[in-house]
């Protein structure tokens, strides 16, 4: 998946539950992104916050992967040198 298949509209919703990855990599707070897929219902919103840079490629190479959609990712800097992307997936039931 590319960057140009990320959507450019951030999306009005309430998250149903947030996984908080800040601080860690991706892949070590990927398990966690995925407990909590596997445990909300079909058309919940899970937002993932993460300090990781490559949240921007790896959640969309998540959704590409799943039945999963990408609602969008959020950029804010947050500190000299820190930014949280924040990432938004609605479940899909396979």
């Amino acid at each position: 998946m590319t960057d140009a298949a990320v959507p450019t509209e951030l999306p009005d919703v309430d998250p149903d539950r947030t996984v908080d990855n800040r601080g860690r990599g991706c892949a070590n707070g990927i398990a966690a992104v995925q407990r909590a897929l596997e445990d909300l219902p079909d058309e919940a919103v899970l937002e993932i916050r993460s300090t990781d840079k490559r949240a921007k490629r790896e959640y969309p190479q998540l959704a590409a992967q799943t039945p999963h959609e990408l609602l969008g990712i959020e950029s804010e800097r947050t500190g000299l040198l820190t930014t949280v992307y924040t990432t938004y997936l609605r479940v899909r039931d396979a």
